[in-house]
C-alpha cells in the first residue's frame, strides 16, 4: 500500500514538474512554425491556435475550462437582452454562443479570431446548434469595427497568447470600439494565489509572452490600454484572474 502510493506521489510530482515545460515548448514551437498554420489564418505576431483547433474544446473540459467556467465570465460580464457584444480571441466560439443566448435575439455577439480553423470549427457548432452569434476571422490588435460599437467586450484566456508590445494594443482596441460606459471583461493568466499553481507555473515566468501576467501585472496593462481603472473581480482555480474595466463615459 505505502509503496503504490509514492509510486503516484513520484508520478504526480512528475508531472508537476514536466508538463508546464512541454506546454511551454509547445507554444514557443507553434510561434517559431508559422507555416504549419492554415493559409487563411491571419499573419499576427501573437499565437494562433489553428494546430489544435479540433481537440480544443476536449482539451479545455480536461483542464476544467467548461460551461461553468465560461458561465462565470458571463456573469461578470453582467450581459442584458438585446446588448452588442464582441469576443476577441472566441477560438471554437462555445463562450460565444453563451453569450448569444445570454443577450437574446434582439442582440448582437460577434466572435473574432486569427485562426481560419477556430472560426471553422466555431461557425460549424454554431449552425448544428442553431446559434445566432456570428464569427469572423480577425486580429485583435486591429479590430475591423468602427468606434463606440459594442455593450461588452470578452477577452477569455487570449492575452497570454500576445507578446509584450501587442498587449496594449489589443486592450487598446477593445477600449476604442466599447461605446462610452461599456465594460471589458477579461479572464487569463495571473500572479497564482496558491503555492502548488506556482509550481506549475514556473517555467512561465521565463517566456515574455506570460512573464508580466505571472507577476501581476494584468490590472497595470488593462490601464495602459486607456481604461481609466480595472479591478480583479474573481479568480478560477488560483491561476486565472477576472478582471473588469470600464471605458469612460
Amino acid at each position: 500500500m505505502l509503496s503504490s502510493f509514492l509510486i503516484w506521489v513520484v508520478v504526480f510530482a512528475a508531472v508537476l514538474l514536466v508538463l508546464p515545460v512541454i506546454i511551454l515548448y509547445g507554444m514557443i514551437w507553434m510561434c517559431r512554425h508559422p507555416r504549419s498554420l492554415s493559409p487563411e489564418t491571419l499573419h499576427t505576431p501573437g499565437m494562433p491556435l489553428d494546430l489544435v483547433a479540433s481537440v480544443y474544446d476536449r482539451y479545455c473540459l480536461i483542464i476544467g475550462l467548461g460551461r461553468a467556467f465560461r458561465q462565470t465570465m458571463i456573469r461578470h460580464a453582467g450581459l442584458k437582452e438585446g446588448e452588442s457584444v464582441l469576443d476577441i480571441g472566441c477560438g471554437t466560439g462555445v463562450l460565444t454562443r453563451l453569450v448569444a443566448q445570454a443577450v437574446g435575439p434582439q442582440g448582437e455577439v460577434i466572435g473574432i479570431d486569427p485562426a481560419a480553423r477556430m472560426i471553422a470549427e466555431a461557425k460549424k457548432n454554431a449552425s448544428a446548434e442553431g446559434s445566432r452569434a456570428q464569427f469572423r476571422l480577425a486580429v485583435a490588435e486591429n479590430l475591423p469595427f468602427e468606434g463606440n460599437r459594442f455593450d461588452c467586450v470578452l477577452s477569455s484566456a487570449m492575452l497570454h497568447h500576445l507578446p509584450p508590445e501587442l498587449k496594449v494594443k489589443v486592450l487598446s482596441e477593445a477600449h476604442r470600439v466599447l461605446k462610452p460606459g461599456g465594460r471589458f471583461v477579461l479572464v487569463d493568466v495571473d500572479r497564482p494565489t496558491n503555492p502548488l499553481w506556482w509550481v506549475l507555473s514556473w517555467p512561465l515566468k521565463f517566456w515574455p509572452f506570460t512573464k508580466d501576467q505571472i507577476e501581476g501585472k494584468l490590472g497595470d496593462l488593462i490601464l495602459r490600454g486607456g481604461f481609466p481603472r480595472a479591478d480583479k473581480v474573481g479568480s478560477w482555480g488560483g491561476f486565472l484572474g477576472f478582471w473588469k474595466a470600464f471605458k469612460s463615459v
